[in-house]
């Protein structure tokens, strides 16, 4: 029998408890081939698409650029050079035409010299929860100059219709926003802006045929509940709190939403941005 190489002990231990099915828990990065796999596209394909969409990101930050005012406004962001920004949330953080996404291509088109490091670790399907653990087994670790942070659209998803529980009750979320900020507090210099959750387009993510086999269905009742819990949070530690339940109002524009009636598109995406800015100065 041909002799095979051995695992080392911490590849074994990886292998023995499935660990190479939870990268973002472990902030692994996932290669570009194993991606395309899990997509089942071609790997030349998906990494085309990926140029294409950071192109399109790209120009749209230029055109916002455009804005004296946007363009003021990264001027003036107290962000050192070599300094570190961090984007924390779910699906509507990491969405690849998002806000983040954006400010970090104004960024590098604004301040190019500044080697100023962008990472958004947001993770779709995260909730609070997550969020939590995730500040203090990852996002600490890289002592950011500034924090986004934006959690609540999924610890608001009820499974069972109307009268099931919140995925994570409004108590628990509160401990856990606040669990968040006193991480970085505590542990860095960060200077950390609050995001509400954004609210849906009810009666479209309510009938949506992939969401109706799992029960799945969120109230902009418990939306406004969370964002309530974060502009308080905002107010107690004196924290610049984007109100995007204010922005969009609890009977948000369906035309500033993708067709999910969840995550808005980058029209939405661009006037929660034209709020962040705000936010920075």
């Amino acid at each position: 029998m041909q002799d095979l190489p051995m695992l080392s002990a911490e590849a074994a231990f990886a292998v023995d408890f499935n660990l190479h099915m939870v990268p973002a828990a472990l902030g692994l990065s996932v290669p570009e081939m194993a991606a395309a796999a899990m997509f089942g596209v071609d790997s030349e394909a998906l990494q085309f698409y990926i140029a294409s969409v950071a192109k399109t990101v790209r120009r749209e930050a230029f055109g916002l650029l455009s804005n004296p005012t946007a363009a003021s406004d990264i001027d003036r962001w107290a962000l050192p050079a070599g300094g570190t920004v961090l984007a924390i949330g779910d699906s509507i953080t990491t969405y690849r035409f998002g806000y983040a996404r954006l400010l970090a291509a104004m960024l590098e088109l604004r301040r190019p010299l500044d080697g100023i490091r962008f990472l958004n670790l947001a993770q779709s399907g995260y909730t609070s929860t997550h969020g939590l653990e995730t500040t203090y087994t990852q996002f600490l670790a890289h002592q950011p100059d500034w924090v986004f942070v934006k959690f609540g659209v999924n610890d608001c998803k009820r499974f069972g219709g109307p009268g099931a529980k919140p995925l994570v009750s409004l108590d628990e979320y509160e401990a856990n926003m606040a669990g968040i900020v006193d991480a970085f507090r505590r542990f860095t210099t960060a200077r950390i802006v609050l995001l509400t959750p954004t609210p849906v387009v009810e009666e479209v993510v309510n009938t949506l045929p992939d969401f109706q086999p799992m029960r799945m269905m969120w109230s902009n009742q418990d939306i406004e509940a969370c964002a309530e819990v974060v502009r308080s949070l905002g107010r107690r530690h004196s924290l610049p709190v984007v109100d995007l339940v204010q922005v969009f109002g609890l009977n948000p524009a369906p035309d500033l939403f993708l067709i999910d009636g969840l995550h808005p598109n980058l029209a939405g995406h661009q006037i929660m941005l034209r709020h962040v800015l705000r936010a920075l100065v």
